[in-house]
């Protein structure tokens, strides 16, 4: 049987003879191609009249441009005098014209020399003698016509030249306004830049970068097998760093030596609470101790008059300089733990600093894995970081006598408060278990391999006071958010997306891609191909992946995926537990509550996947380190206050400065001595920094911005929203009825206020929180509002999300402990003072049940205490 043709068009008479006009451009065309012309043409409609736009946006420029020019060319010079001459000089130009009409390029005066002439038809081109031959042969054109300003559309040759430096450079939007305003003030007179090029730039370095201590050079030679290999250190004395902390007047005021105990009251006893490292108990057991009710003595510091320790936080860890990691860097971060959180994870001067780096020694195939060569590389890790605690394990023996700010003198005793490091860092802790390798070697495999451990002796050991197994604390970034969660609880997730239909796995990431933007939280498009190990954005990802999840990860699809999700839930519950700013005895009584309920749905994971169909795709042991590590969560809050004192996200932060110092700074030779030399002038350039900010501050008095800023007044009730259904009533209504128990006025002595059928309303763009308690609702319109016989008052029209949610929704959340809320009509809108408004709020629209939201609790500590109080509230009257 033939194939049956299916025509594209109708070829009939009536249609090959009509015509339709364009909308566009109002030609004729006939029906089979009206279409694509449409097309074309109305892109070409748009382009022309973004042109156009664009042409007169450039002439208003231009314009505005040029009366700024004459305004200061007049300021300049008030009287200007012309003089012109009607014969042409030795410099002037020549013009050359023929019997036809048309005009020659401007030809310059040449020198005494002989011009051959030839002509082309009605044109003649006049040719040095130099020229060579073959340019005879070449056809003459006329000459390009003179363009006066080759750099349009930009206003002005600057404006082209910045812009091209600017591009490439890849300058980021700070710093093009930054270089713009700097270029603003030199301007107007405001400020002064003498330097003149990349060499005065560098001396300019070099100076600022003496008012810090430099770094030193060292050499380690560490024989292996019999052969001698060299490894170079850089070392900055952590105590020199310590003293430029101390002698900065900026920061004196700051610093804390003495351990503290702080108590409140919770409404029904005193209750213990933590956040710096001082409220914590090591650093407690370390300076006092208490003997019966009232005697007090020192403990483990010297007998000596006001001796305190002077706390460091050390961190370690290997990074890649390279996009390929084929050069790596190890740098050494210090801390100051006596300076409070916010100066001490800042990113000003205070803040970390890199004190060393380390060798790496080079892996080898060969050698790879052997016990003698991973001693070996233990070794040279140890001897390098003698260089930086040097004078540091000496002082923290015999002290050394400071006078503080407050004018009072302190023996200060150094000591390592926290170490933030990787497992080789901490190879050998047991002092006990060296003892007897040293003595009977013998019995080391069965000493050591039990308590996982390699004989070499551990460089803090020198330093009094910091025992590695003290100082050594949970580290939520590697642990929880690239350990736990990004490296074990994403692949699983991945591997049962993949064995279920893909429509599942699309879905789930076309849920990811709608949900909200919110600051400080990274957006997601996809899930299955996330390959990066940024803990920051796995610690996102997994607060985004949870409720995207809910609805598509169901019992009936996966038996597998839902359980992940109980135990996903109770993973976020405790990380927004771990990861509070201030601990109190209740919430580490949460803490270890949620770790047994944690262990109970992994537990329950694991025999799901055992007795299920993927049991030889997913995990069954779930035995290793970083499961088990986050169970001394509590106690090192009880030791060392709070997980932001010894979290390594702020020392992570520090690798971009470096890798970009390696990729725009570097030659890639010589690496660290390079790296560290534009690391060094950072220091200093923070240094300086914090003094021009701190000259401005006392120049100028602190002031508080008011709450609201009052924005260009604008019509915005003639909007098609239905919230705005009614606003004069509704106002009418809630000035008089509300407004006076919000002024706490007597109703006898108020009286009606009526507002006219047409008044103006100022809007408001952005708003100061202040706190409160109240219901959710989102914000539609902010305004403020004069009263008679009072004062002006800021007020928003809001929508309410106060509707009842079904008792099944109900269920459903309570069990996987979510806070669901619904939104009322659009017509329900409500006013309310805008000083009761909280914060604002992250909410996830559940793509099942319309008007209904999910309140992500995760996004920030105080989101997440606000809405379990808030919850607690609500199932309490319930």
């Amino acid at each position: 049987m033939a194939p049956v043709h299916h025509p594209k068009y109708n070829y009939m008479e009536k249609t090959l003879s009509k015509t339709t006009q364009c909308q566009f451009c109002g030609k004729l065309f006939k029906p089979q191609g009206i279409k694509s012309h449409e097309v074309h043409c109305g892109t070409h409609q748009i382009r022309e009249r973004q042109w156009l736009d664009a042409t007169k946006q450039y002439e208003r420029d231009l314009e505005q441009a040029e009366e700024s020019r004459a305004a200061s060319f007049t300021a300049a010079h008030p009287t200007v005098h012309a003089s012109t001459s009607s014969e042409a000089g030795p410099s002037q130009p020549v013009y050359v014209h023929n019997d036809g009409d048309h005009d020659f390029p401007t030809l310059p005066l040449m020198d005494r020399k002989t011009l051959l002439a030839r002509t082309h038809g009605s044109l003649m081109e006049i040719l040095p003698h130099e020229a060579s031959q073959e340019e005879f042969g070449q056809c003459a054109f006329p000459a390009m016509a003179c363009n006066t300003q080759p750099w349009c559309p930009f206003i002005e040759e600057g404006d082209y030249m910045f812009a091209e430096i600017a591009l490439q450079a890849g300058l980021s939007a700070s710093h093009i306004n930054s270089l713009l305003m700097l270029i603003a003030c030199v301007n107007q007179g405001k400020a002064k830049v003498t330097l003149r090029n990349e060499v005065n730039l560098q001396r300019a370095w070099d100076r600022a970068a003496m008012q810090v201590t430099p770094f030193t050079h060292h050499n380690i030679v560490a024989p292996y097998k019999g052969e001698d290999f060299t490894f170079p250190v850089y070392a900055w004395s952590l105590w020199d760093w310590a003293l430029d902390l101390l002698s900065n007047p900026l920061l004196a005021p700051h610093f804390t030596w003495d351990a503290q105990r702080l108590f409140k009251y919770n409404g029904s006893k005193y209750e213990r609470f933590y956040s710096e490292p001082w409220t914590g108990d090591h650093w407690w057991n370390i300076q006092v101790c208490c003997v019966g009710s009232q005697d007090w003595f020192q403990s483990h510091l010297p007998d000596v008059k006001n001796a305190v320790p002077f706390a460091f936080i050390l961190y370690a860890d290997q990074m890649r300089l390279s996009s390929h990691a084929t050069v790596k860097g190890y740098p050494v971060i210090a801390q100051c733990g006596n300076l409070p959180i916010n100066i001490r994870n800042g990113e000003r001067y205070g803040g970390g600093c890199i004190v060393g780096w380390l060798p790496i020694v080079p892996e080898s195939a060969k050698e790879e894995g052997k016990t003698g060569y991973t001693n070996y590389k233990r070794i040279i890790w140890h001897e390098a970081f003698h260089f930086i605690l040097n004078e540091v394990a000496e002082l923290s023996k015999i002290g050394y006598k400071y006078e503080c700010y407050d004018k009072i003198t302190q023996w200060l005793f150094p000591l390592i408060l926290i170490l933030s490091a990787d497992y080789e860092e901490l190879c050998m802790q047991a002092k006990e278990a060296l003892a007897v390798y040293q003595e009977k070697k013998s019995a080391r495999e069965s000493i050591l391999k039990s308590l996982g451990l390699w004989p070499v002796a551990n460089v803090f050991w020198k330093v009094e006071n910091s025992d590695p197994e003290e100082v050594v604390s949970l580290d939520d970034l590697h642990v929880m958010h690239a350990g736990l969660f990004g490296y074990h609880s994403l692949e699983e997730l991945k591997i049962i997306l993949n064995k279920l239909p893909r429509q599942y796995a699309a879905q789930l990431e076309e849920l990811l891609a709608m949900f909200p933007s919110w600051q400080g939280l990274v957006h997601f498009t996809g899930i299955l191909h996330i390959s990066f190990s940024d803990g920051n954005k796995l610690r996102d990802l997994s607060r985004q992946t949870f409720y995207a999840a809910l609805n598509i990860l169901t019992n009936d699809v996966s038996c597998e995926g839902y359980q992940l999700l109980w135990m996903l839930r109770s993973y976020l519950e405790l990380d927004s537990l771990i990861g509070l700013s201030v601990h109190t005895d209740r919430t580490l009584e949460l803490i270890e509550k949620e770790q047994v309920t944690f262990e109970n749905e992994l537990k329950e994971y694991i025999s799901h996947v055992s007795s299920g169909e993927l049991a030889e795709h997913l995990k069954t042991d779930w035995n290793f380190p970083k499961v088990h590590l986050w169970q001394h969560a509590v106690q090192d809050i009880q030791k060392k206050g709070v997980a932001h004192n010894y979290s390594t996200w702020p020392n992570e932060q520090m690798h971009g400065p470096l890798k970009d110092a390696y990729c725009d700074r570097s030659n890639g030779k010589d690496v660290a001595s390079q790296v560290l030399c534009v690391d060094h002038h950072h220091l200093a350039m923070k240094l300086i920094r914090t003094q021009i900010d701190a000259e401005a501050d006392r120049a100028q008095e602190d002031y508080d911005d008011s709450g609201i800023d009052p924005g260009e007044s604008e019509d915005v009730l003639t909007s098609f929203n239905q919230e705005f259904q009614g606003f004069h009533q509704k106002f009418t209504c809630f000035t008089n009825q509300c407004l006076p128990v919000y002024l706490n006025c007597d109703w006898n002595h108020w009286k009606d206020i009526s507002f006219a059928d047409t008044f103006e309303l100022q809007e408001h763009c952005y708003l100061k929180l202040s706190p409160n308690k109240i219901a959710f609702a989102c914000l539609v319109f902010m305004f403020s509002c004069s009263i008679p016989n009072f004062r002006t008052y800021d007020f928003a029209l809001v929508h309410p999300y106060t509707a009842n949610i079904s008792a099944t929704r109900k269920s459903f959340d309570n069990n996987f402990r979510i806070t669901c809320v619904k939104a009322r009509p659009c017509t329900a809108s409500m006013f309310i003072p805008i000083r009761s408004i909280v914060r604002g709020a992250l909410l996830y629209p559940d793509p099942k049940h319309r008007d209904e939201y999910l309140v992500v609790e995760h996004v920030d500590g105080d989101m997440f205490c606000r809405i379990n109080e808030w919850n607690w509230c609500h199932l309490g009257h319930e």
